[in-house]
């Protein structure tokens, strides 16, 4: 047989992982592997695609954020918290400080950030501006009335 064989799966996954701890190394940082269910897997790079940012670097934050020693200023990471146990005085801090509001059409599946209520591609949403390190917030048309009002 004279084509190029496949390689072992095993073999590939050494080589791919020894390629990501040389560059880790070119850049003086760590190389962290971790095994992780498919479906879990998938959240992560929705996630990420959500975010517009690489997987690793989403998991460097999310990382960076779960280990703090609390001596960093908190971070925009909050996606992580439910909204069940989201305090409410962080989500009045985070949206006290919006200076405007734009009707927008989302480009992406998304979720308002106050309710959770699902945002399909396509429809229309506010973009809150904030005058803080936020930058903005997107909101379902219910909530930024709820917000404007109160």
């Amino acid at each position: 047989m004279g084509g190029m064989t496949p390689e072992n799966p095993r073999k590939h996954g050494e080589k791919m992982r020894e390629k990501a701890m040389a560059m880790a190394m070119k850049r003086k940082e760590e190389y962290l592997g971790a095994r992780v269910p498919k479906a879990l897997k998938d959240r992560v790079i929705a996630k990420a695609d959500e975010m517009n940012i690489p997987v690793s670097l989403l998991i460097r934050r999310v990382l960076e954020e779960a280990f703090s020693d609390g001596s960093e200023r908190q971070t925009e990471w909050t996606f992580l918290k439910s909204p069940e146990t989201e305090d409410k005085a962080n989500e009045v801090d985070k949206l006290a400080d919006i200076i405007g509001w734009k009707v927008m059409e989302v480009n992406q599946d998304r979720s308002c950030e106050r309710c959770r209520e699902p945002l399909p591609k396509g429809s229309e949403a506010d973009l809150g501006f904030s005058a803080s390190d936020n930058g903005y917030v997107i909101v379902c048309h219910t909530c930024k009335t709820q917000l404007t009002n109160t």
